[in-house]
C-alpha cells in the first residue's frame, strides 16, 4: 500500500528585496510571469492593424477590457494603463524603445510580441523599393526592443486565427 507523501514547506531568505519565487498551479500561475498578478497583457507588433485586431479578439475571448494606446498618448497613458488590472493593451511600437518602459510593462503584466516577417509586411504595401527600405528600417529599429520586452513571441506568418490561438496559448503559459 502506498503512503501519501507529506508536503514540505521550505522557506528561503532572499537577499535582494524585489526577488521572490512563487510556486502555484493552474490558472493562478497564468499571470505571475509579469511581476505582479495584474492580469494585464501588453501586445506589440509592427503591423498596427494586426496588433489592434488581435488585442480586441483576445480581450473578447478572455472577457477583459481592451485598451488601445496610440503614439500620441505617450507615457502618461502607459502609467495610467499599468495601474489597472485585467486588460489587454495594444501598445504602439515606440513604447518598446525605452528600457524603463519595457521594465515597467514586464513588471505589470505579460508582454507579447507578434513578430512580423519582412514578406508579411511587404504584402501590406505597394511592394516598391521605398516600401522595402522602410520595412527594413522598421524591423531593424523596433524588433530588438520588442524582443527585449517580450515574455513571449508569436509569429505573424500564420493566419490571423492561428496568431490569435498562439497568443492565447502564450498568455496561459
Amino acid at each position: 500500500m502506498k503512503k501519501p507523501l507529506d508536503t514540505i514547506d521550505i522557506e528561503f531568505e532572499v537577499s535582494e528585496q524585489k526577488k521572490n519565487s512563487t510556486y502555484v498551479s493552474g490558472a493562478a500561475k497564468d499571470m505571475t510571469i509579469g511581476g505582479r498578478d495584474s492580469g494585464n497583457v501588453f501586445i506589440f507588433c509592427l503591423n498596427d492593424d494586426l496588433r489592434r485586431s488581435i488585442a480586441a479578439q483576445v480581450a473578447e475571448r478572455l472577457g477583459r477590457k481592451c485598451v488601445v494606446v496610440n503614439r500620441s498618448d505617450g507615457n502618461p497613458m502607459i502609467e495610467k494603463v499599468i495601474a489597472e488590472d485585467n486588460q489587454i493593451v495594444s501598445l504602439p511600437r515606440a513604447a518598446a524603445k525605452s528600457e524603463k518602459t519595457r521594465r515597467i510593462l514586464q513588471d505589470n503584466g505579460k508582454v507579447i510580441c507578434i513578430l512580423s516577417d519582412f514578406l508579411s509586411l511587404l504584402r501590406a504595401t505597394d511592394g516598391s523599393e521605398d516600401a522595402r527600405e522602410q520595412i527594413s528600417i522598421m524591423l531593424n529599429r523596433f524588433e530588438p526592443s520588442f524582443l527585449e520586452a517580450a515574455h513571449h513571441v508569436v509569429r505573424s506568418d500564420q493566419s490571423e486565427e492561428e496568431i490569435l490561438q498562439d497568443t492565447l496559448l502564450k498568455i496561459s503559459i
